[in-house]
């Protein structure tokens, strides 16, 4: 090529020396050299020049690399500095590189299957982990040994994009006490369906603020496929959960946006509650316009909260206060659509439930929490407790195909007591359990289904039709006027949006 050229000898120096010179932090150090005055432009030679270094310390990333096919160091929004290129399938790279982390840092893995022997952790704030799409780019777990999560951060500014987590021995994804935390377009999974040896939780953003989840799926947890729990300002948008005992969860949250997600084929789909003990008492929270749908899968939970929720359930709210449930559409769940419980459902002892109010995390003085109870059951006026589902409207979802077979073997027999009450019948699409009420002819706790015109209603006090095995009285409406539960509007302001910052990964 340079035969003819006196300076040849001089730029195949310079091609040979090439990597060496343009590796440093990613980024190509040689844009003009000048040989006895005249001045050659290197354009960058080839693609693959340009970029950040892989993590075998060559120069990667081009278009037309194919392990690299969707993303890159140095193209579209990703950075050429302070990034780093793993190889499709280099485990001990990818481990390499999360050990060396700097702050803002990236790291893009490649096309293939990486068979993980420890989980991936990271400890720093502004850290990017990006594959090249879900199942392109897939961390396996199946021969680590130790029992850990799958990828384990605590950092402000994380994001997760374009990967699967398959296999994982605990949690898929798991983000926790961080800020700004986006996950996009990932898939946790499993390879066994109905396994009470897989692992809790998928996707778990957990004790975090300011929580993004997209373009997501969740496949086959033993407890919930994506979980946010103990969250402020959380948008759960556009995501697919299946194959789990609960597709997804908002436990303890303030403020939370739910939408445009599918729920199929779980124990239960989409639910919304608060734990005895947690110090976020959950307010706030629009699940709407989601699909809910054929969530009648075995529940296959090795304990917890979710081993006593039946087959068959479309939606619970527990112990929760201030949550919207709208325009979804709901078909084909066993059980129940949407069920409407007390926290004392599962948990009768109110002491549990009862927090010191200098130990809550959060806005809360404005909804006039019941206090704390002793062993006496006296109340505490120091304390708060959270136990009581309250304030929580209903509204504009479609039902169809669901409540014709309760699920009979749950642990609570509350898909007995539901089949004694309406004797081979649907089950109402909204089941109340009146507890907290004077009696059958109260709403003291502020349930409105009046804009749910498309549905039935019951109020069937659970607590003595357990104690009766389904023979005590029961109030039901199988369309609007809905009586007393007609209401259409929260008590006070209507639901408070999340905000996510500008600078939301």
């Amino acid at each position: 090529m340079f035969a003819h050229n006196p300076t040849s000898s001089v730029l195949r120096a310079l091609l040979v020396a090439w990597p060496s010179l343009a590796t440093l932090e990613g980024s190509i150090m040689l844009r003009r050299v000048s040989l006895h005055g005249n001045a050659f432009v290197v354009m960058a030679l080839m693609a693959s020049l340009s970029g950040c270094s892989s993590s075998d310390g060559n120069t990667g990333g081009s278009a037309a690399d194919p392990n690299f096919p969707n993303a890159r160091c140095g193209a579209g929004t990703i950075p050429s500095a302070n990034c780093v290129q793993v190889a499709g399938g280099d485990a001990q790279g990818l481990l390499n590189a999360t050990n060396a982390l700097t702050p803002g840092a990236v790291i893009v893995l490649g096309q293939g299957t990486f068979a993980m022997t420890n989980q991936v952790t990271i400890r720093e704030n502004g850290i990017h982990l990006i594959g090249q799409g879900i199942d392109a780019t897939t961390l396996d777990f199946k021969t680590a040994t130790a029992q850990t999560n799958g990828v384990d951060v605590v950092g402000n500014d994380f994001l997760v994009q374009g990967l699967t987590v398959r296999d994982s021995k605990k949690d898929g994804i798991r983000v926790e006490s961080s800020e700004r935390v986006t996950f996009r377009a990932v898939k946790a999974t499993w390879s066994t369906p109905e396994s009470s040896t897989n692992g809790a939780y998928g996707i778990y953003p957990v004790k975090s603020k300011f929580v993004l989840v997209e373009n997501s799926f969740a496949e086959r947890a033993a407890d919930a496929g994506l979980y946010v729990g103990q969250c402020q300002n959380a948008v759960v948008r556009n995501n697919t959960v299946t194959g789990n005992v609960a597709g997804l969860e908002i436990e303890n949250t303030e403020f939370a946006d739910v939408s445009g997600n599918t729920a199929e084929n779980n124990t239960t789909g989409i639910v919304v509650f608060d734990l005895p003990g947690n110090p976020i008492p959950g307010r706030d929270v629009n699940i709407h316009d989601n699909i809910i749908r054929n969530n009648n899968g075995k529940n296959f939970a090795a304990g917890g909260t979710v081993a006593s929720v039946p087959v068959g359930t479309g939606t619970f709210a527990m112990a929760s206060r201030r949550v919207q449930i709208a325009n979804n559409t709901y078909q084909n769940n066993n059980t129940v659509d949407i069920g409407l419980v007390s926290g004392l459902v599962i948990e009768q002892n109110k002491v549990l439930w009862s927090l010191p109010k200098t130990s809550l995390v959060g806005d809360w003085q404005d909804l006039n929490l019941l206090p704390g109870f002793d062993a006496n059951g006296n109340p505490v006026n120091d304390q708060v407790s959270t136990f009581r589902l309250e304030n929580i409207v209903v509204s504009g979802n479609k039902h169809s195909g669901s409540g014709t077979a309760p699920d009979l073997a749950n642990p609570l027999q509350i898909g007995l007591v539901l089949s004694i009450i309406y004797k081979g019948q649907p089950v109402d699409s909204i089941v109340y359990d009146t507890i907290g009420e004077t009696d059958l002819t109260t709403n003291d706790n502020h349930i409105c289904v009046g804009g749910n015109t498309n549905g039935s209603f019951g109020s069937l006090d659970l607590a003595k039709q357990a104690q009766t095995l389904g023979t005590s009285p029961v109030l039901r409406f199988s369309g609007p006027p809905f009586g007393q539960f007609n209401c259409t509007t929260l008590n006070g302001n209507p639901i408070q949006a999340p905000t996510l910052p500008a600078n939301q990964p």
